[in-house]
């Protein structure tokens, strides 16, 4: 079943995203008893359009029927799968456009093998770079911290 979760995984890079979406697919379940329609029709008026582009891609491929039980438990399951997605938190100086975060998040599943989610803060005072926490691990790139570096160097060598 997770194959059928790529087209809404290519689409979702921040943790923002993923809430909202999820938000979205609660009150679907709500919806789902109320009529026997596709979930599609049901998904019309989110606020989200990539769950609505998303259903009617898998109503079209079959994948997803008018059943109301089957319905609940294809919500059920996408919201259980959307909630294992791994999140790495990044700390930039500046925010970055949508484009930016992205790229970083196709690189990311590039390098890690697996989608990741960005939770994305900005913290100007870390100047530039970055600073990450993923899986437990944390990685301080940052520019401040290699400035204080050099200012604790230069007054230890004048004291």
């Amino acid at each position: 079943m997770e194959k059928n979760f790529s087209f809404l995984e290519e689409r979702i890079f921040e943790k923002e995203d993923l809430i909202s979406i999820l938000k979205e697919i609660s009150q679907l379940e709500q919806l789902v008893f109320k009529s026997q329609a596709p979930l599609s029709k049901k998904s019309e008026k989110t606020k989200e359009r990539i769950l609505h582009q998303f259903f009617l891609k898998l109503e079209e491929r079959g994948e997803i029927g008018l059943d109301q039980k089957e319905q609940f438990d294809f919500l059920e399951e996408l919201k259980k799968w959307l909630k294992e997605l791994p999140i790495l938190k990044l700390e930039i100086a500046f925010s970055p456009s949508k484009k930016l975060i992205e790229r970083i998040s196709q690189w990311l599943k590039k390098e890690v093998g697996k989608k990741v989610i960005l939770d994305v803060y900005i913290n100007p005072k870390i100047v530039g770079g970055a600073i990450l926490e993923y899986g437990g691990k944390f990685a301080n790139f940052s520019l401040a911290k290699e400035i204080e570096k050099i200012f604790s160097q230069k007054i230890y060598e004048r004291l």
